[in-house]
């Protein structure tokens, strides 16, 4: 591929990028998108069909009146109609003629689909896409500057991929270091939050509990939600129970919950708070997909809950339903809210006759054997505490974990209890409520999350965390039962598939934390650290800040990178022509040899050790005005000679009367 094409086949695989960009945010109309593939294909198979701009110019005039109208209207986001926009005019521009005004027509549209994708999502893809196309464009720009400077002429690719890369490392290190440190100026830009997961939503909470389910949910790698806890706990994993919903009645074979719902409001009391609350910053993501808030066990609070559209960030109410649920009032598809929890379970009310009835019922159908099997369970305890933690251990002990389907039966817990002796989290929950409103102790299901994974300081929650356990009322207070067995209460079997979601997560954390929100303050405090790590110690009466020995170290890196890049391009430079011929002036400059014509002095030029000065002098020019560029490691090679002959020469008052020229 030569370099004209090559320099066009990456302006239009950039403009790709920056139109990506937009495209992630899904806020792009389809039959645009449609059009710019399409264009986009034609550019790239080497087709310039447009090369008469005015008909196409028309056609493009009345699109972005069709969508400014639609605007006006209010069918379409003034956001999304000007990126829009910058797409359709770039893919008529990728279709037009090839000349250098049309490219750079092309580079200033995509610069425009970049800033629209800015602003439409603040998602970790839209970092792929602006580093993909900053890449390619600075390559792009680079060939179709060594084309000017040649007169439309090309040097051979091979001779410049090296400088071209060097300048892209430079580029992009100059650009961390502006945007590191040149004044934040908040402008609200990125204010539109999408979705941080890949996908649709995978999971939620139902109205009721179905036993004979498949459990395959376990087996789901996606994150649903990450947590910030204060206190940090500090563990890679943990061992926690999230809480979703509560179910008090069973026909058999669904749990179902009763309770009306409450008024909405901003703020949601489900306990007396009290010291040592754990504090949780929750963020649902849209593979959530449920409107049902959850919280470590035992939450006395929910407040503060934002959701989050594509255009706007908006506060919302909460609503109890059920008992001690709490609900969003709206959408769910991307919610931030706050959370705490007592580190101590929280003494329940005193129950009515009404709720303990409730959770005692048993279906009008139950099949004997059960009953039969908590008294055979429970024989020798003494205690409705004793009973419940027997029955909970027989149920862990006595029974195996499994996800298959159980088949069309009749009676799902009876075949799990008596048949297949196996079955998911619901069948041992439910097995376990069972028996203990056999014995006449008050029991229901719970479902939520169980566990959390590390990752850039948040937990990370999958779908396949979802779990369901067992709070039963003994002696006035609740105690929480888990009849599974507890090597499969989290995620199971995650893989390759959870490694990586995980990972994509952390980084979109870091992302959104040191990018996107990345703020004057969080400048001073890297100043601050830098300062710091000068002096001997830290101010006794300062406290530490976590983030700025971190960016300190990210500063350092920087400048290493920085310096690289440099010795990248001076290693790079010397195979150019005009590098050799100033480092040839400089050292006849040094050495008083630099004649009234720039090179050597005409009184001298028959030197017998200055052959290798004059065969650099010969092959610059050469490779200046001759068209026969260096070869590989040529430039160096010649430099080398160079500068080792003239260190050898006599000087020039011993070898001619002349005096030398003066030094400048």
């Amino acid at each position: 591929m030569n370099g004209p094409r090559l320099q066009l086949v990456l302006r239009d695989l950039a403009a790709a990028a920056a139109f990506a960009a937009m495209a992630i945010s899904g806020q792009v109309p389809l039959w645009a998108m449609g059009l710019f593939l399409l264009a986009l294909g034609v550019a790239l198979a080497g087709r310039r069909p447009l090369a008469d701009g005015r008909v196409s110019a028309v056609a493009l005039l009345v699109a972005v009146v069709v969508l400014y109208a639609a605007v006006v209207v209010e069918q379409l986001d003034l956001v999304v109609a000007a990126c829009t926009t910058a797409a359709l005019l770039t893919a008529q521009r990728m279709l037009s003629l090839p000349r250098p005004r049309t490219s750079e027509q092309v580079h200033l549209a995509a610069l425009l689909m970049i800033a629209g994708g800015a602003v439409l999502s603040a998602d970790l893809l839209f970092a792929v896409c602006l580093f993909t196309y900053a890449v390619l464009a600075v390559l792009s720009q680079g060939l179709a500057v060594l084309g000017d400077a040649g007169g439309g002429v090309f040097p051979p690719l091979r001779r410049v991929v090296r400088p071209l890369l060097a300048g892209v490392a430079m580029a992009l290190a100059g650009a961390l270091v502006f945007f590191v440190l040149f004044p934040r100026l908040s402008w609200n830009v990125a204010a539109r939050r999408g979705g941080a997961s890949l996908g649709p939503a995978t999971t939620g909470f139902a109205d009721g509990l179905r036993l004979g389910g498949s459990g395959v949910l376990k087996s789901n790698p996606r994150v649903v939600f990450r947590a910030h806890i204060e206190p940090d706990p500090g563990t890679e994993e943990l061992d926690v129970y999230w809480v979703g919903r509560r179910f008090d009645r069973f026909d058999g074979v669904q749990w179902s919950s009763s309770g009306r719902p409450g008024s909405p409001a901003r703020q949601v009391v489900l306990g007396r708070p009290g010291p040592g609350l754990l504090r949780q910053d929750i963020d649902l993501l849209p593979a959530y997909g449920s409107r049902t808030l959850v919280a470590l066990d035992a939450p006395v609070v929910f407040g503060d809950a934002e959701l989050h559209q594509a255009t706007f960030t908006i506060r919302t109410e909460l609503v109890t339903s059920g008992d001690r649920e709490v609900r969003l009032a709206g959408p769910s598809e991307h919610v931030t809210y706050r959370a705490f929890s007592a580190l101590d379970r929280v003494t329940p009310p005193v129950l009515d006759d009404a709720e303990r009835q409730r959770r005692l019922q048993l279906p009008a159908r139950l099949d004997p054997r059960i009953p039969a099997l908590a008294t055979q369970l429970a024989a020798g305890m003494t205690t409705d505490r004793a009973v419940a933690r027997q029955l909970e251990r027989a149920l862990q002990t006595g029974y195996a974990y499994t996800l298959a389907l159980p088949g069309r039966v009749k009676d799902p817990l009876a075949d799990f209890l008596f048949e297949r002796r196996a079955g998911h989290c619901e069948d041992f929950a439910t097995a376990l409520a069972v028996l203990l409103r056999t014995r006449k102790i008050p029991a229901r299901v719970v479902v939520g999350f169980h566990g959390g994974e590390r990752a850039a300081g948040a937990y990370l929650v999958r779908a396949g965390d979802a779990h369901a356990w067992v709070e039963a009322e003994v002696d006035g207070q609740i105690l929480r039962l888990d009849a599974t067995p507890p090597q499969h209460r989290s995620a199971a079997g995650v893989g390759l598939s959870g490694w990586f979601l995980a990972r994509w997560e952390a980084l979109q954390i870091r992302w959104l934390d040191r990018v996107v929100e990345y703020s004057l303050s969080d400048q001073a405090r890297l100043a601050q650290g830098i300062r710091w790590s000068a002096k001997e110690g830290r101010p006794a009466e300062q406290p530490r800040i976590r983030s700025d020995r971190n960016g300190a170290v990210a500063l350092a890196v920087l400048v290493a990178a920085l310096l690289l890049a440099a010795l990248i391009g001076r290693r790079a430079a010397a195979s150019d022509a005009g590098h050799v011929g100033r480092a040839l002036q400089r050292m006849l400059r040094k050495q008083g040899r630099l004649g009234p014509r720039g090179w050597l002095d005409g009184a001298r030029v028959d030197e017998a050790e200055l052959g290798p000065v004059r065969e650099g002098i010969a092959r610059y020019r050469e490779a200046r005005f001759g068209r026969r560029p260096l070869g590989s490691g040529e430039g160096r090679r010649l430099l080398r000679q160079a500068r080792q002959a003239l260190r050898a020469a006599p000087p020039p008052s011993a070898s001619s009367g002349a005096p030398p020229t003066s030094r400048a």
